[in-house]
């Protein structure tokens, strides 16, 4: 990179910060909604294919909340309520 890259204005870097802020929180959501799918698909497999392991269930279903907060922060941050 050229040291004149980074030469920015006040106007133009507060764009840049939101930019990078955005493209940070949309590749969040896809991780977070990648892991989501597959915890829950791993839930749903313990829950109707593993037989009496209670405990373990408990913990599937334990990732998965945790991974749906996630969801939940990222999706909030992304789109705030108008107000």
């Amino acid at each position: 990179m050229k040291p004149d890259d980074f030469n920015l204005s006040p106007e133009q870097l507060a764009v840049y910060t939101a930019l990078q802020r955005a493209r940070m929180g949309w590749l969040t959501l896809i991780v977070l909604l990648a892991l989501f799918v597959i915890g829950f698909f791993a839930f749903l497999y313990a829950i109707f294919k593993v037989p009496e392991q209670q405990i373990q269930k408990g913990i599937v279903g334990g990732i998965d909340t945790l991974l749906a907060w996630g969801i939940r922060a990222v999706v909030t941050n992304l789109f705030p309520p108008p107000k």
